[in-house]
């Protein structure tokens, strides 16, 4: 846990929206691992043949880095389509250089390998990306052999030399197997290849598997703790100690119930009971609370403000009424705010979020004072928001541990 909170407060240091530091790492990623190939390897053989002079002074060749960043750009996005994104830069470039050198930009053999190889990439990523399941692990080891092949044949561009323009014929191809230089070459860059395409593809299914375990952790944790707890945990680990803040705690409990219970078949209870936590938390989720938590028939639910919890509270007693009102029961909801005192509570192994403070203890209290069918709220929330809601009764009651009277505001639904 120390590691994960100093790794995240040195990602904190680095002034960047979490959004923006994402797209950056997916084109940081593309450009490395894709469509920085094609840029580097057409401007190495561009230098090799022509020197630094020609390569600087060719407009084509700018040309070149801004089609591929584009590339770059639409391939790095969440839901690109390979098929016609690693098409993209070779395009561009040749739409361009079409304008200059005319029908002569087809009979330059780096504009050739070019082609093939943007072709043959875009053909595997959209295999893998059409029939991800069945074939990616075959592709990713293929691809990367092509990628190596790739490096072999601009190796032939560079050989073939700047007035070459048959450069692939049988006599070369012959000459290029007999010596055992170049059969050292090829078996080594396709072996290579297979390797790291091997290795590429033990990281793709550890991603996939890590994937699958943080999603299912993630909800097993918004489950049992709540999504604002995973949320900072995540991103500020520290908003987790204790600390004093303004909470509004809401209270719902079913009138009658244990009673209703005694009578009643206990699978009968259990699919009743469920049936309106289910109801009840998404009419509560509605209104974006901090932690809701069922106890037997009691909803407990944590709002940032009082706006949201006599909102939810509206919400949630609609819903509770159409998953009791067939058996004849009801709730009873109040909603109280106050200073709190927050953060996660237990011991070294069992521990959870909640909040603890004397307006817990009275928003309880007073949810036990309130009728089936009924919301009430404390004079607290009322003097907020009176200009918001309607009540039509005011109440004061001796609540249980409290030496004054408590005044309370019964709501117009």
């Amino acid at each position: 846990m120390h590691k994960i909170a100093n790794f995240i407060q040195i990602i904190k240091k680095i002034h960047l929206p979490a959004k923006y530091s994402d797209r950056l790492s997916a084109f940081v990623g593309e450009f490395l691992g894709n469509s920085g190939h094609f840029l580097v390897l057409k401007n190495l053989s561009d230098i090799a043949i022509y020197g630094w002079q020609d390569y600087l002074h060719d407009p084509t060749d700018y040309l070149l880095i801004v089609a591929m960043l584009i590339q770059t750009a639409y391939l790095s996005r969440r839901n690109a389509f390979p098929l016609f994104g690693n098409l993209i830069g070779v395009t561009l470039y040749t739409l361009v250089d079409l304008q200059v050198d005319g029908s002569e930009f087809f009979a330059e053999p780096s504009h050739l390998v070019f082609w093939a190889f943007s072709l043959t990439i875009a053909g595997l990523q959209f295999a893998r990306y059409r029939w991800k399941n069945a074939l990616e692990r075959w592709i990713i080891p293929l691809e990367s052999v092509v990628r190596m092949l790739m490096v072999l044949a601009f190796y032939l561009v560079v050989s073939s030399g700047e007035n070459s323009r048959d450069w692939i014929t049988r006599e070369m191809l012959a000459q290029f197997t007999d010596r055992n230089t170049h059969v050292f070459l090829t078996s080594s860059l396709v072996l290579i290849g297979l390797l790291l395409g091997f290795q590429r593809l033990q990281i793709v299914v550890q991603q996939q598997e890590l994937k699958k375990t943080s999603e299912l952790l993630r909800n097993l944790a918004q489950w049992g703790m709540g999504t604002h707890v995973v949320e900072t945990l995540v991103k500020n680990p520290q908003g987790l100690k204790f600390q004093r803040c303004d909470r509004s705690i809401l209270f719902m409990d079913i009138r009658g119930f244990t009673t209703w219970c005694e009578q009643s078949p206990p699978d009968i209870v259990a699919n009743i009971l469920n049936n309106y936590y289910q109801h009840t938390e998404l009419a509560a989720y509605l209104f974006l609370p901090l932690r809701v938590t069922f106890t037997a028939d009691e909803v407990m639910a944590i709002y940032s403000t009082p706006e949201q919890a006599v909102s939810a509270a509206k919400a949630m007693q609609k819903a509770a009424k159409e998953a009791l009102s067939s058996y004849q029961l009801g709730v009873g909801c109040a909603v109280h705010s106050g200073e709190v005192v927050e953060g996660l509570f237990g011991g070294e192994d069992v521990r959870t979020y909640t909040v603890i403070g004397d307006v817990v203890n009275t928003a309880k209290r007073l949810e036990g004072t309130t009728l089936a069918g009924e919301i009430t709220v404390s004079d607290i929330v009322y003097q907020r928001l009176k200009q918001q809601i309607q009540v039509k009764d005011c109440r004061t009651h001796q609540l249980k541990g409290k030496n004054t009277e408590m005044k309370s505001w019964v709501l117009v639904e």
